[in-house]
């Protein structure tokens, strides 16, 4: 009987390193692809031959334009969370904890704009941002963001599995909803913030078609379609395209470790699967 268990475990080990380096190879790729000059770039991943060159992330990083992206990336998803944060929180204890008429209901028809594919709102948006003039600004880009039906439901979810005894014991000392919301509800959900966080900038930080779309200016640009701007007359870069997605895969990875901890405890607590 051990005999099999241990034989079950090699084969589940084994099948869970193929899967992962089916994922991992993409990647690999994509960081090999950034250190070959142009004439090589489709070759195999091991090829003999292979020139390993810095001039791709050299090209990157001295595009006068680089600094700008990065600045606004970052202003643009420190913005965006901050507020998507604020409007969640609230939303998700109204909806987890108030009574109101009409709440299920409500909330049953923000579940179901997430059916709505946001492809299909590109052109009324763009009509719309032209009308209130944010076209080329960042704000065309924050607003949207700004809240997601998607981590509602999962903050909303979270809440109602805090035990109502805190809010009882809060509310005969005195204290309103804020005072609940701030003290109790959010210290003890750190691995669901922690989660919207990671999926807020993991989301936000690949953006492409958005800002694609309605920002024209270089200088305004987001850093993962300002890739774009690498193009020489035969077509794509492809190795220096290569070096800027690696360059800009590095701030999620260092995101992804420090938060693996708590974004594991909030998708389990959450009961999201996939």
């Amino acid at each position: 009987m051990g005999k099999q268990i241990n034989k079950s475990k090699i084969v589940f080990t084994a099948v869970m390193w193929i899967l992962a380096l089916m994922m991992l190879y993409p990647f690999i790729m994509m960081v090999a692809i950034s250190f070959r000059p142009a004439g090589q770039a489709y070759m195999p991943l091991i090829s003999k031959g292979i020139i390993t060159t810095l001039r791709n992330y050299e090209s990157v990083l001295g595009h006068p334009n680089f600094g700008d992206w990065c600045r606004n990336t970052v202003v643009t998803v420190v913005v965006t969370i901050v507020i998507r944060l604020v409007i969640t929180l609230l939303a998700a204890y109204a909806f987890s904890r108030l009574r109101f008429r009409g709440k299920a209901a409500i909330l049953a028809f923000l579940v179901a704009t997430m059916m709505v594919p946001g492809e299909t709102t590109m052109v009324p948006r763009y009509l719309y941002f032209q009308q209130i003039k944010i076209l080329n600004t960042l704000w065309s880009i924050v607003l949207p963001e700004a809240s997601e039906v998607f981590y509602l439901v999962l903050l909303t979810e979270f809440f109602s599995s805090i035990p109502n005894d805190f809010t009882e014991a809060a509310s005969i000392d005195g204290a309103g909803h804020g005072t609940v919301l701030l003290k109790i509800f959010i210290p003890l959900s750190g691995p669901a913030i922690a989660t919207t966080v990671l999926f807020s900038f993991i989301n936000i930080w690949n953006n492409f078609l958005d800002p694609y779309l309605f920002i024209n200016r270089i200088d305004m640009q987001l850093i993962t379609p300002a890739l774009q701007f690498f193009q020489e007359q035969g077509g794509a870069n492809m190795p220096v395209q290569m070096a800027g997605s690696s360059i800009a895969l590095i701030p999620v990875i260092i995101l992804f470790i420090f938060t693996q901890k708590y974004f594991v405890q909030g998708v389990a607590s959450a009961g999201i699967k996939g």
